[in-house]
């Protein structure tokens, strides 16, 4: 079994089988009690799947040439980097502008420069957009993963309180009969105990009788002995 659930966590799931899990988890939401046999038999049917799954790479997998662009994009825009190589920019075209006089391509008060920072802020707008659109849906899989990872580790633990319920009743159902077996024993015990005394005290009075009887005859005959003799 261990195996099985190992090749599994190796092999990626297949659609039918998020399908399943999906489906398994919603009626799974739908039940009031998760110790009744309807969420026994949807636990059992749920615990050889895999819920946990890595939301990043799959979506990463899955996006498209324009997305990882604005991806790029809303990454390099908000670092250090860009910050630094858009202002050597900005102060290599004003200085040579500047320089240069009427003679340069973009003369004071820099019109071309407006446009193209304009065309730029135009355009860097909808990727950053399409960047943080693309992070809310990763956002939004991720609490979708941990909500279904936390439902499935709510219905386990609430399936081993209910074996650990079940032990514990077992448990003192067994103590309770090893207790009453132990007590009649103990009367048993005592009753043994009792009837053999009472024999032993029987044989003992049966013994002291015959020795009195013994000791009175032989005091009789030494009598009539003595009597006997006085007579001749």
């Amino acid at each position: 079994m261990y195996n099985d659930l190992l090749l599994n966590r190796l092999t990626a799931p297949t659609e039918n089988e998020d399908e399943q899990v999906q489906e398994l988890i919603t009626e799974l939401e739908e039940l009031d009690s998760l110790l009744s046999p309807e969420a026994q038999e949807l636990i059992r049917d749920l615990r050889p799947y895999i819920v946990t799954d890595d939301v990043y790479e799959d979506i990463d997998e899955k996006a498209s040439f324009g997305e990882r662009v604005a991806d790029w994009t809303a990454t390099f825009q908000g670092s250090w980097k860009f910050i630094g190589v858009f202002a050597l920019i900005m102060a290599i075209w004003i200085s040579f502008n500047a320089a240069t006089g009427k003679t340069a391509f973009d003369p004071y008060p820099f019109i071309l420069l407006n446009l193209t920072l304009s065309t730029y802020a135009a355009f860097s707008t909808p990727l950053i957009l399409m960047a943080q659109n693309r992070q809310s849906a990763k956002d939004r899989a991720v609490a979708q993963n941990d909500f279904q990872v936390n439902l499935k580790s709510e219905v386990e633990i609430a399936d081993l309180h209910r074996k650990i319920d079940v032990l514990t009743d077992t448990i003192t159902m067994q103590n309770k009969m090893v207790n009453v077996l132990v007590e009649a024993r103990r009367k048993e015990l005592n009753a043994t105990v009792r009837m053999m005394e009472h024999k032993r005290s029987d044989s003992s009075q049966n013994g002291n009788g015959n020795g009195n009887g013994n000791g009175s005859i032989n005091t009789n005959g030494n009598g009539n002995g003595n009597g006997n003799g006085q007579a001749h």
